[in-house]
């Protein structure tokens, strides 16, 4: 008797099992899911940032949207607070992310926390947030940094479905232990934004199932100046891995000037900190653009400013793999610093003597473009969603007992 009454006890958990599961199920089917970002809270401009935040607004087009992030503490003005108050109160930064140039109203940020936090707004006052811990459901799909193997542990254990997007090669083994991957975390769904990535990823972590995303550069954003004519003859640049870039393009500068004295005369000017139409409309001003940037994932630098008509002279990165060409640029070797100076005087030599007024130059530029559309990009990441979705229905429908 206790045996007939355990065997259906037993019977009664599948039954339950499965329904819930057929529930899940439906609801993936029915689009009643969403899609989760954890994003690093950055207010200032970045790469990596603002493509992660294109992809959550595509998304939230179509489907609910949640951005996660983790306030970041403001030391100096929780000081100054304590200062004043002799209380301990800590102060957060708040997650603006004004300076991308597209829609972000149709996604829920949500700060990440188990208690009310006190942030400075825009405004400089300080103000209370909630926070809120991460909720997720089965149905849901969660994209994770390449960088944050913290937070792939933290989600070990969630129920929902979980992917890796990975924008840079240089962070996928950084913060993990020798031996780990990211399949010690659960996880084996990745979309990777470069052939470069992508064979990184199958390098250190074979076994991954990796879906590839093609990076969109604004064509409406970076566009080629009305009169082509009147370019400046400067050189923009950008340092964007601190001191050291920064002491690299400061010896090619002044090397460039050491070994070219007829051509001391031309400006180079950085490009930082600027918004996104703000930055477009001040690349197209030059004839040409310094790229220096050694382990970018992808780099869109080099296809921005091929968009707005400035040439580019540039190391030759792991990342930028699938699209430097011979017809489509000045490569040095990568971080060779004598040969990015040699091929400055070549390049702008060619360019005054106008070698460079050439239609077929803008022209390759173009055919390479064209696999780099922001709608082509959007496209792409429908029809990854809507694979995860059939992947994850038969994960789960396999999960069924008989």
């Amino acid at each position: 008797m206790a045996e007939e009454i355990q065997e259906q006890e037993v019977q009664k958990e599948e039954v339950s099992r499965n329904e819930l599961i057929d529930q899940v199920v439906e609801r993936i089917r029915e689009d009643k899911f969403t899609v989760h970002f954890y994003c690093p809270a950055m207010s200032t401009p970045s790469g990596g940032v603002g493509v992660l935040l294109r992809l959550a607004s595509h998304l939230s087009e179509r489907y609910n949207v949640n951005v996660w992030y983790e306030p970041q503490h403001n030391l100096k003005l929780s000081q100054q607070e304590y200062a004043k108050t002799k209380k301990k109160v800590d102060i957060f930064n708040t997650f603006n992310a004004d300076w991308v140039d597209f829609d972000l109203s149709k996604i829920q940020f949500k700060a990440l926390g188990d208690k009310e936090a006190n942030i400075i707004n825009s405004e400089g006052k300080v103000v209370a947030i909630e926070t809120t811990p991460l909720q997720v459901q089965s149905e849901d799909f969660m994209f994770i940094p390449e960088g944050f193997p913290n937070i792939m542990q933290m989600t070990a254990q969630v129920s929902c479905k979980r992917i890796v997007l990975a924008q840079s090669w240089a962070y996928i083994l950084t913060g993990m232990q020798d031996g780990q991957s990211w399949q010690n975390f659960g996880i084996r769904d990745v979309v990777s934004v470069s052939d470069a990535i992508t064979e990184f990823i199958n390098t250190t972590m074979p076994g991954m199932h990796i879906k590839k995303i093609r990076q969109g550069i604004d064509r409406e954003i970076f566009q080629l100046p009305e009169e082509i004519s009147k370019k400046k003859p400067m050189v923009a640049f950008m340092t964007p891995r601190g001191a050291e870039t920064k002491l690299k393009v400061t010896n090619i500068i002044k090397m460039f000037r050491a070994v070219n004295p007829h051509l001391r005369w031309v400006r180079f000017v950085e490009l930082g900190g600027l918004k996104r139409e703000e930055f477009a409309e001040r690349l197209s001003e030059f004839a040409f653009c310094m790229y220096t940037d050694e382990i970018a994932g992808f780099g869109t630098l080099p296809l921005e400013s091929m968009a707005s008509g400035t040439h580019v002279v540039g190391w030759f990165p792991f990342g930028s793999k699938e699209y430097v060409k011979d017809n489509n640029g000045f490569w040095a070797h990568n971080g060779e610093i004598f040969q990015m100076v040699e091929l400055l005087g070549v390049a702008l030599e060619k360019w005054l003597s106008g070698e460079m007024d050439v239609p077929q130059i803008q022209s390759d530029y173009e055919d390479l473009l064209n696999n780099y559309t922001v709608s082509g990009e959007k496209e792409r990441i429908f029809e990854i969603i809507k694979e995860y979705k059939t992947e994850r229905t038969h994960e789960l429908e396999s999960a069924k007992t008989n």
